[in-house]
């Protein structure tokens, strides 16, 4: 499933439709029947992504407010493509579930299809505000002004909740997923497995604050990651029985939450199992072997 960092980065790519002309916009689903009979002749007002969630606005007039939204939700399948008339597609178009057809400010064409995604829905404004996902989300780590009061207040509700599985909760931190979350607990040696209560409110700033940075620092062309050193891309994601590159132990995976989430961790780096965190400066060099994580 994308996390919060490729939303915006898709959003980013959507961002030269803003203030554009629809056009056209084409789908198979009958959820967009509406849709595809009312965008066109509206204006991209904004591209916008919310936590894992993307809003594309249109106005009835340029520059006007916006009324009405495609929203996605792309999970593990979908994807957005932005193309020029005449390009090839680099996906089968029987798998497009959106084609909108916009022209810029400058003129130009634009292609932005949406391939594969399991939710894609017609929205107003009004049901943007009471979507049963949108209107529960936390406060994104991407925002502006990122709000780490109220992120961990509402980590906080349930002080028994294991922290590799708050975290990941979209109603309370919007933003964070499977890789960031095993990558950060190892990064600043937290225990998944730890209950939120049992950290005080330091540790949780420093880690939601970690998030933040990490996930701004992957906004730019490339890959996503959290580790230079000799090509590498991760500490622990994906790398079950692999040596951790700080303390040469095996690296393991252990599934939390109610939909089962893979937490891949250090036992010694990070203290789960009762055992003391590794501080020490004495590692082994290793070599890592094994495909890149995604």
């Amino acid at each position: 499933m994308p996390e919060g960092d490729s939303l915006y980065k898709i959003a980013q790519a959507l961002g030269c439709l803003r203030g554009g002309a629809v056009m056209s916009l084409v789908s198979p689903l009958p959820e967009m029947a509406d849709a595809v009979d009312r965008a066109p002749g509206t204006w991209v007002a904004e591209v916008e992504a919310r936590g894992k969630n993307l809003l594309i606005w249109l106005s009835a007039e340029a520059a006007g407010e916006p009324s009405h939204a495609i929203y996605t939700h792309l999970r593990m399948s979908g994807s957005w493509h932005l193309y020029r008339p005449g390009s090839d597609w680099r996906k089968p178009s029987s798998r497009a579930r959106v084609i909108l057809s916009v022209r810029d400010a400058d003129g130009r064409d634009w292609r932005a299809v949406c391939f594969n995604a399991p939710t894609v829905q017609w929205l107003t404004a009004f049901q943007v505000r009471r979507h049963p996902v949108l209107s529960t989300l936390g406060p994104d780590l991407l925002a502006d002004a990122a709000d780490f009061d109220a992120m961990i207040a509402r980590l906080r509700v349930d002080p028994r909740r294991a922290l590799g599985d708050a975290i990941m909760d979209q109603r309370l931190v919007a933003g964070i997923g499977n890789v960031y979350k095993s990558e950060l607990l190892f990064m600043q040696r937290l225990d998944p497995f730890r209950a939120v209560g049992d950290c005080d409110d330091g540790t949780l700033r420093r880690l939601l604050e970690s998030a933040r940075t990490w996930m701004r620092r992957n906004l730019g062309p490339g890959r996503r990651r959290t580790r230079w050193d000799h090509g590498r891309r991760t500490w622990v994601y994906d790398k079950s029985g692999q040596p951790c590159g700080k303390c040469g132990d095996a690296i393991r995976m252990r599934r939390q939450g109610d939909l089962g989430r893979s937490t891949y961790y250090c036992p010694r780096c990070q203290g789960v199992g009762g055992e003391a965190p590794e501080r020490e400066t004495r590692r082994r060099r290793l070599v890592v072997r094994g495909p890149a994580p995604d």
